[in-house]
């Protein structure tokens, strides 16, 4: 099987390796730049729990000046994975839920 892969090298370099691991060609053509944007710093201290949307909106925010026991809710496995990486204690899957 031929696959096109467009995200980003560092989003899907393991599924790469994986699929021609299995014998498949995988094709490369990234169609999404993801960059940083540039705001305001932020005080954290005064939030009781954050919500993460995607992996990439962890990697971009400053989380230095965080507190990694606050609740992090994430939406997606692999949002998980990475706020689970970066020691967030508390977070937590969303699955199925709406955010309005």
């Amino acid at each position: 099987m031929h696959i096109l892969l467009t995200r980003p090298l560092e989003d899907c370099s393991e599924m790469i390796l994986n699929f021609t691991k299995l014998g498949h060609k995988v094709s490369h053509l990234p169609l999404l730049k993801i960059e940083p944007v540039k705001h305001n710093t932020m005080n954290f201290s005064n939030f009781k729990a954050v919500i993460f949307t995607s992996a990439n909106a962890i990697k971009f925010l400053d989380i230095n000046n965080l507190n990694k026991n606050i609740f992090c809710f994430c939406v997606g496995n692999v949002t998980e994975k990475k706020a689970e990486v970066l020691d967030f204690k508390k977070s937590l899957l969303l699955r199925g839920m709406f955010l309005i």
